[in-house]
Formats: C-alpha cells, sequence, structure tokens
C-alpha cells in the first residue's frame, strides 16, 4: 500500500519515468495486490453465510452466491493447481498435504491486509519489521535438475 501511494504521489511523473505500459502494469498488478485481500474475505464469508444459513446449499443458491462459489472454488483451484504443478517439478510432493492450508493462509493474508490499512491510516511512518533468516529447522537446498 505504501509502495502504490508512494509512486503515484505524482502520477504524471511516474507516468514519465516508466511510460504508459510500465504505469499501467504496475496499477494493474500492485493494485491488485493491494485488492486481492480483501476481495477474498469478501467472496468467502459471503459464500459461507449463504451456505450456512437455513436452506442455504450449493443448489439452492441465487445467481450471486453462485458467482461468489465459482470465484472461490476456481480461485482455490487454481493456486493449488500452481502450487501443486510447482512442488511436483522441484521434486518436493511430500510439501503436498501443506496446501490444504493454503485457505487459512488467504484469511490470515486478509487480516493482515486490514491490519496494514489501519495501520497506515492510523500511523502512516510506522514499519511494523519482520525477523527474516531465523529457524531452528535445517535447510535443504534443492538443486532444479
Amino acid at each position: 500500500m505504501q509502495t502504490f501511494l508512494v509512486h503515484n504521489r505524482h502520477p504524471a511523473r511516474f507516468l514519465e519515468d516508466i511510460g504508459w505500459r510500465g504505469f499501467i502494469a504496475f496499477q494493474i498488478y500492485v493494485g491488485s495486490l493491494i485488492l486481492s485481500a480483501p476481495l477474498h474475505a469478501t467472496f468467502l464469508l459471503s459464500t459461507l453465510a449463504a451456505l450456512l444459513l437455513p436452506g442455504g446449499t450449493p443448489l439452492t443458491l441465487g445467481p450471486w452466491e453462485a458467482a461468489n462459489l465459482a470465484v472461490v472454488a476456481i480461485g482455490y483451484g487454481g493456486a493449488a493447481a500452481l502450487v501443486v504443478a510447482g512442488l511436483l517439478r522441484i521434486g518436493r510432493p511430500d510439501l503436498l498435504g501443506y496446501q490444504a492450508l493454503l485457505p487459512l493462509y488467504w484469511i490470515l493474508h486478509s487480516v493482515a491486509a486490514v491490519r496494514a490499512l489501519h495501520e497506515l491510516l492510523t500511523r502512516p511512518y510506522f514499519w511494523a519489521k519482520t525477523a527474516h533468516g531465523q529457524t531452528r529447522l535445517a535447510r535443504r537446498v534443492v538443486q532444479p535438475e
């Protein structure tokens, strides 16, 4: 969010610096990263509410709820397919079971996005840093063949 705001502080100058193709690509790419988390939460919660309310089954959903269910299914399915293909490509089928946690990851991503937006609005100069590279697990480097 900060990157998006900083680069768009002077949009005409940014457009001049990177050209219209780069400018549009940046807006779409970074903008979609920002919007994907709250949209995911909206689609997921709306779909779950429709399914969990009395009489809610996939067969009794209205057009909006059916579209939400399709978006959630296609989103999860597409992401899972990419991850599975990548894990098989690098020879790590042992990690396939962890892909069942992908929906939890996306829910946590949505929570983090809301928290980030709150911090951006209330503490714009605060940077919640994450300590990287600290683990108790041994690392194994896999070389692609």
